[in-house]
């Protein structure tokens, strides 16, 4: 029998799946082009990225998850079926994790176990929280007994668990995730400088201008968009201390929920987190200073996931190893 193992991570903007076998074998946006007249799925991924704004009815773009909730079941449900018939060789034989949303509602459940027992051969199917497989894709020892703290940042929402041996004994979230930060970034440059810029430049802005620390020299670049007036194409050159406070009122309503975590937490539980420390996954895990702020702060070890944003993904094969 195989020990092959594959993990499925469904997010707002990314769809990813992992074979233990084989690496990384899927990961491309959450995006389909839904025929409304067929029912039926016309192009997902990438293919569709390119499309936004040019399709007329009865075609339309639709994000599969949106504030990571499943926007259209029907949708949904053809979306897993083309991901099961393009990759069922790989899942043959396999034992699988998947994390979506509601994935611990028992018709959600009760939808991928059919789904797989009519187009694949798979060994288990295994339900997980994403939380807990981005701490695994940390290397945090979820089964400590005094447990560990979990800070989650992803597109649509970012989460604070305090996990304790295996288990999520208490969980925050807020919106002040990726999505709203280039919201932020994108209103302030509107306001500031009267033009627009695309997500390629926003994402420019946040890693090469962001940090939530002090920096002995600022960082400066050149930002080019459209003037909301004329619409013609206008640069201005922008410095990170412009930028800060966007990236610190992010961070800052992270530490408020960290902080309501652990002062619900018990005295013990709280002690086990002051000598296991904080694991911060997510690209926004990334930005410069984060560890600093946190440690600054709380006084207590803080590790940066180096898989950062793909911490989920990576956690999904460890999952299958602790759950054994």
């Amino acid at each position: 029998m195989s020990n092959k193992k594959i993990g499925i991570v469904f997010g707002e903007e990314f769809t990813r799946i992992i074979s233990s076998e084989k690496g990384k074998i899927y990961d491309d946006f959450s995006l389909v082009c839904w025929n409304v007249l067929t029912t039926e799925i016309v192009l997902y991924g990438r293919d569709v990225k390119n499309t936004i704004g040019r399709l007329d009815d009865p075609l339309k773009v639709v994000n599969i998850l949106d504030k990571y909730v499943i926007q259209d079941l029907e949708i949904f449900k053809s979306y897993v079926n083309v991901l099961i018939e393009k990759f069922k060789d790989e899942f043959n034989e396999a034992d699988i994790v998947i994390a979506c949303p509601n994935s611990d509602n028992d018709f959600i459940q009760e939808f991928f176990k059919t789904i797989f027992n009519d187009l694949a051969k798979i060994n288990s199917l295994t339900f997980a929280p994403r939380i807990v497989l981005s701490a695994l894709g940390a290397n945090a020892d979820i089964n400590d007994e005094y447990g560990v703290l979990i800070l989650d940042i992803h597109q649509a929402y970012a989460k604070v668990a305090l996990i304790v041996e295996g288990e999520i004994i208490k969980e925050k979230e807020t919106i002040y995730a990726e999505k709203y930060l280039d919201e932020a970034l994108n209103q302030f440059i509107k306001e500031e400088y009267s033009i627009s810029v695309d997500s390629d430049m926003i994402e420019k802005i946040k890693w090469s201008l962001g940090t939530i620390i002090k920096l002995r020299d600022e960082l400066e670049l050149s930002i080019v968009g459209k003037d909301i007036i004329t619409n013609e194409r206008r640069s201005v050159v922008c410095v990170s201390e412009e930028f800060k406070k966007i990236f610190i009122k992010s961070f800052t309503n992270y530490k408020s929920l960290i902080i309501s975590v652990l002062e619900n937490s018990s005295a013990l539980v709280r002690s086990g987190v002051v000598k296991n420390g904080i694991y911060v996954t997510g690209e926004l895990s990334g930005i410069s200073g984060v560890k600093d702020f946190f440690e600054d702060f709380f006084n207590f070890p803080v590790t940066i996931s180096k898989k950062r944003g793909y911490s989920d993904i990576e956690g999904s094969i460890k999952f299958l190893n602790f759950k054994k």
